[in-house]
């Protein structure tokens, strides 16, 4: 389960395993390195609880390389991800789909109008469920720009860098294709796209790792029950619920 202590705490340091000589984050030429040891799940644990973050540091030195070579920085590396570059084949789901099976389920209906309250909340805890034998999960929530504010069903994609509305849901909610666009998910002001018309999902509304990374949301599913909850925030931590 997820609990909402008041900060977070690592309740038990990791214990060096007996008998191994050099476990440490070494210094080299003043550049302390992730931890390192014997193959095991204890060294996994320690290189990725420990200081410092092992993509962190090999992207620090591949810059570094790169610069003792007398490397330029590629233009074409500065800047946000192309929102053409990613695409998704999405048998499973349609607007159809949205509108009928995913709409009866959630038991709101797919871009209809909300409330004032419900466009107005921020959600700390979102609802949402699997669907499908594909097990898509789906987060229904409010999307507003400027004074409209619509129900949309979103499929959370940990592989979409960016975050992307429907043609239709876009249509409705006065989003332009290419334009990035601030909006409103949940309560939370981020920037969305259009899917494009060209695109496998472009009639789709997709959640990606753009906004899942500004909100810190950490996704919890019950795959028995198909349900899904997106929780909110650096608060929350995994904690192991006693036997009863």
């Amino acid at each position: 389960m997820l609990k909402f202590p008041c900060q977070w705490a690592l309740r038990s340091p990791f214990c060096a395993p007996r008998g191994y000589l050099g476990l440490s984050s070494r210094h080299i030429h003043n550049l302390q390195v992730p931890f390192s040891g014997p193959p095991s799940y204890d060294t996994i644990a320690r290189r990725f609880s420990l200081h410092p973050n092992p993509h962190s540091f090999f992207a620090r030195k591949s810059q570094k390389q790169a610069r003792d070579r007398g490397e330029f920085v590629d233009i074409h590396d500065i800047g946000g991800p192309d929102p053409h570059g990613y695409d998704v084949l999405i048998t499973d789901v349609d607007e159809k789909i949205l509108r009928s099976e995913i709409a009866e389920i959630a038991g709101v209906p797919y871009l209809g109008k909300s409330t004032e309250s419900d466009t107005n909340a921020v959600v700390r805890v979102g609802h949402g469920y699997l669907f499908g034998r594909n097990i898509r999960t789906i987060f229904p929530c409010v999307v507003s720009c400027q004074d409209i504010a619509r129900w949309v069903f979103f499929i959370v994609d940990s592989g979409a860098p960016l975050t992307y509305l429907s043609t239709q849901a876009s249509e409705l909610l006065g989003i332009p294709e290419d334009v990035p666009t601030p909006v409103k998910i949940a309560g939370y002001h981020h920037t969305v796209f259009m899917s494009p018309h060209k695109s496998h999902f472009s009639d789709l509304n997709i959640l990606g790792v753009d906004f899942c990374n500004a909100y810190n949301v950490n996704t919890w599913h019950d795959y028995r029950n198909q349900k899904a909850k997106l929780y909110f925030g650096r608060q929350w931590e995994v904690a192991m619920m006693p036997k009863l």
